[in-house]
C-alpha cells in the first residue's frame, strides 16, 4: 500500500477549494486519509503549505469532560482570563489538532471546554476574543474572525457533525430549547433540551449540505472531504434559522407518530426550500412563549412517563438528551431527557384543546 505523501496532500487541497492566504477551521480524522508518510505533521504541513505566510489553520483543542462530572481544563478554575492561553493541557479532538496544539508558534484560545488552536498570520486575532464569549459557540468565538478573513470550514474526512458551529445562531437567538448553562465553565450542554439533527442524523444534514450546494466534497488521500465557505456557511444558517428556528431540534412530526427520523426529513426538506428562495435577515427579535416550567404534555407522543427517585418526581421526554446533572444516575436517564415541553416545537404546533 503507497504511502499518502505531502505532495499529494496539497494537491487535494488545491482540488477542494482551499486556497492560498485561505484561514481554514479544519474538523479531522488522520485514519480516513490512509496512511500518511509522517503522521499528522505531515497533515499540518500540507495546510500549512497549500495556505501559505498569508493564510492560518485554525483547529479544536477541546476538553468537554463536563459529562464526566469534572471542570473542563483543570488550569481555568484560578485563571482570571488572557488573550493567548498559556496552559499545555492536551484537547480530546485527535492527532491532527494536537499536532497544531503542540507546536511552538501555535496560540490556543481561553475557554474552559472548547478552546481552539492557531497557527499563521492572523492567529492571535482569532483566539483573542473567545475569552469574552459567553458560551463555546456565541459572539467571540473564532468562527467570527474566520468569516472577517472570508475563510473557510473543512471537514476532513469525518461528517458535518463534527463542526460545532451548527450552533452558532442557535446561541445568537437564545433559541428558547437550549440546554443547561453552567456559568462558572461558560458552558452550554446543547443537547439537553433537543435532540439534534446533525448529530441524531448527521448522514440527512450532510446530503442538506450537499444538495444546497454551499458545501464542495472531493477526495484528499483516502477519504471524502468537504469544504464550505464560511461566510456561505453563515448566509446558509441565517437563512434556516429565519425560517424555523427550530430547524436543528428533530421532534415527533404529529400526534400519532413518534417517528424522529420523519421530523428530521421534513426539516431538511425545508432547510432546502428556503435556501434556495433566497438568503434572508434574522428578525431583529423573535417573540418566544413564555417558559412554563411545569408544563408537561403528556399527549406528546415522545412523553416518556414519569420516574420517581424517591424525592423527586421528574417528567421524561424521548425527544431530549441527557441532563449533565442527572446521567451518572444511569438507568433511565441513559435512555430519556427530561421534559421541556413550553420550549419545545412541538407543544407550539399543537395548542392543547379546551
Amino acid at each position: 500500500m503507497s504511502a499518502i505523501t505531502k505532495r499529494r496532500l496539497v494537491e487535494d487541497l488545491v482540488a477542494l477549494g482551499v486556497r492560498r492566504g485561505d484561514c481554514v477551521m479544519l474538523h479531522s480524522s488522520l485514519s480516513s486519509l490512509g496512511y500518511v508518510e509522517g503522521g499528522a505533521a505531515t497533515v499540518v504541513d500540507a495546510f500549512l503549505e497549500t495556505v501559505g505566510e498569508m493564510g492560518d489553520l485554525v483547529v479544536p483543542s477541546f476538553r468537554d469532560s463536563l459529562w464526566t462530572g469534572h471542570f473542563g481544563f483543570e488550569a481555568c478554575k484560578e485563571c482570571p482570563g488572557q488573550d493567548v492561553c498559556p496552559r499545555d493541557e492536551p484537547g480530546i479532538q485527535g492527532a491532527i489538532p494536537e499536532e497544531v496544539r503542540r507546536r511552538p508558534e501555535s496560540l490556543r484560545s481561553c475557554h474552559p471546554t472548547h478552546s481552539w488552536s492557531a497557527i499563521g498570520q492572523h492567529a492571535c486575532e482569532i483566539v483573542r476574543a473567545h475569552r469574552l464569549s459567553p458560551t463555546p459557540c456565541g459572539r467571540g468565538n473564532p468562527f467570527e474572525k474566520v468569516l472577517d478573513l472570508d475563510g473557510c470550514v473543512v471537514i476532513l474526512g469525518v461528517g458535518v457533525n463534527t463542526v460545532t458551529l451548527w450552533h452558532y445562531y442557535e446561541d445568537l437567538l437564545k433559541v428558547p430549547y437550549l440546554g443547561k448553562y453552567h456559568r462558572e465553565q461558560r458552558h452550554l450542554s446543547y443537547c439537553t433540551t433537543g435532540l439534534r439533527i446533525q448529530y441524531e442524523f448527521p448522514g440527512i444534514m450532510y446530503d442538506v449540505a450537499h444538495a444546497s450546494r454551499i458545501m464542495r466534497t472531493g477526495p484528499v488521500g483516502k477519504s471524502t472531504s468537504g469544504l464550505i465557505r464560511a461566510r456561505t456557511f453563515e448566509k446558509f444558517l441565517a437563512t434556516i434559522m429565519a425560517d424555523d428556528p427550530f430547524c436543528f431540534t428533530v421532534r415527533p412530526p404529529d400526534r400519532e407518530s413518534d417517528d424522529l427520523a420523519v421530523d428530521a426529513l421534513r426539516k431538511a426538506e425545508r432547510m432546502l426550500t428556503a435556501w434556495r428562495r433566497g438568503p434572508a435577515s434574522l428578525p431583529e427579535q423573535i417573540d418566544w412563549p413564555q417558559d412554563d416550567p411545569d408544563l408537561v404534555r403528556e399527549d406528546c407522543p415522545a412523553f416518556a412517563g414519569w420516574h420517581s427517585d424517591g424525592n423527586r418526581t421528574y417528567p421524561l421526554c424521548k425527544a431530549n438528551g441527557r441532563h449533565p446533572d442527572l446521567f451518572q444516575l444511569g438507568d433511565i436517564f441513559n435512555e430519556n431527557g427530561l421534559t421541556s415541553c413550553a420550549r419545545c416545537s412541538w407543544n407550539l404546533g399543537f395548542p392543547r384543546e379546551g
